[in-house]
């Protein structure tokens, strides 16, 4: 069913007669023959990527359009290939310019807080074998010094406070000592977003416990709206105490299920204009997969993940955006939805869909990116977020939606 925005989804769907072109056959991972294509489509990429993109990739030094973006894609890259671990480190290292930081933004995304948190992750990944960095302690404090930051940033993912608390989540996973980022500091932003979430939610009378705006507008989605502020708070849950959790996060988690339209699909904003046409990470029913499966881990309501398995059929359905690629508002931004759904039940009908749609973001049909990228060497614009498709398709436990999931 193709609307407004959408391509026709022709693919046929998940049978077993299908599913074995693309995956093994205990149809738990993909067959080797995706792996060698994809792998092929990987090696050509990189190599046009650092070529005849290579002057793009430098736009700015951020994580969603800049150079900061590869340096996280070889970061975990790194992480997830032993035997190329110290040459993909050294690589991130190339796309990273912590001297040139301006200091004005604090999120991980679009700000300062993720080139520090790269660099802070790399210098005590690669330890003494680098002098490019200085002391990964020292850029950890770097990056808690942004905290004066805090109480004039938006509460949002990408330049506000949430996507702050995912850098700081960011390097207390990937170091071990937990005195890198002390707990007082994660939890002194989780307080500043819940405290800016009450005192909106007041000022509105909103029933939800919760509520933030954005340029005046309560959005919804991953990139700037409810779904993605819970979601960053819920990876933080350790650091929130059992009462929160109970009476501000899951009603307004409710809240928001309840905000659902009839298709499955939710609207980007409170009183929408755009109604039920985006089907897109940043907007619309990609962006709230994750945070429904977690949810549904941890209070255990299956209202989440039968939500989370409605969002599956929408993005099926309607998620060949005509936008192009991309993982923010293009196709492989929507392919997450399916590995995450894939991760969380096993059934191999989501993996299977994953492959068509990475498939289709890896053959470049013509006539396919209708609006093509502003930036196409970035993370989030670009070939960066499908070259961090194609790796995860084929490391399914390792795999996760960049700088979203921690």
């Amino acid at each position: 069913m193709a609307t407004k925005g959408t391509f026709e989804n022709n693919f046929n769907d998940y049978s077993e007669g299908t599913a074995i072109t693309v995956l093994n056959e205990t149809q738990d991972a993909i067959s080797s023959k995706l792996q060698t294509k994809l792998q092929k489509y990987t090696d050509a990429k990189v190599h046009f990527l650092t070529t005849e993109l290579a002057s793009d990739i430098f736009y700015d030094n951020t994580v969603y359009t800049g150079s900061a973006g590869l340096a996280l894609y070889y970061l975990m890259s790194a992480l997830n290939k032993k035997e190329t671990y110290t040459e993909n480190l050294r690589n991130a290292l190339l796309y990273l310019n912590i001297n040139n930081l301006k200091g004005r933004r604090i999120s991980f995304l679009c700000g300062d807080a993720g080139p520090l948190a790269l660099a802070t992750v790399i210098s005590y990944k690669l330890g003494r074998d680098t002098t490019d960095l200085p002391d990964y302690k020292t850029l950890g404090q770097r990056l808690v010094s942004l905290m004066y930051l805090l109480n004039d940033s938006p509460d949002e993912l990408l330049y506000g406070k949430s996507g702050y608390l995912y850098a700081l989540l960011f390097v207390n996973k990937y170091i071990d000592e937990r005195t890198i980022i002390p707990p007082h500091y994660i939890e002194k932003v989780i307080i500043a977003i819940l405290k800016s979430g009450k005192e909106y939610s007041q000022q509105v009378k909103s029933i939800s416990p919760l509520l933030w705006q954005w340029h005046d507008k309560v959005y919804l989605g991953g990139a700037h709206g409810v779904a993605g502020i819970l979601y960053i708070l819920l990876q933080a849950q350790a650091h929130i105490s059992a009462n929160d959790m109970q009476t501000l996060i899951k009603p307004t988690l409710d809240w928001l299920v309840n905000q659902k339209l009839p298709s499955g699909n939710f609207p980007s904003s409170l009183k929408s204009a755009s109604g039920d046409r985006l089907v897109q990470w940043c907007h619309g029913a990609p962006g709230f997969v994750p945070l429904l499966i977690l949810a549904h881990q941890i209070f255990g309501d299956d209202k989440y993940m039968k939500t989370a398995l409605q969002c599956g059929k929408v993005v099926w359905e309607r998620g060949l955006s005509t936008k192009g690629y991309s993982i923010c508002h293009g196709v492989s931004g929507n392919a997450y939805t399916f590995i995450q759904l894939y991760q969380a039940t096993k059934e191999p009908i989501h993996l299977y869909r994953a492959c068509c749609f990475t498939e289709w973001c890896c053959l470049e049909r013509s006539g396919t990116e209708l609006l093509p990228p502003e930036r196409p060497a970035s993370l989030f614009e670009g070939l960066v977020g499908r070259l961090c498709l194609a790796r995860d398709l084929q490391n399914l436990p390792a795999a996760h939606f960049p700088a979203y999931t921690v």
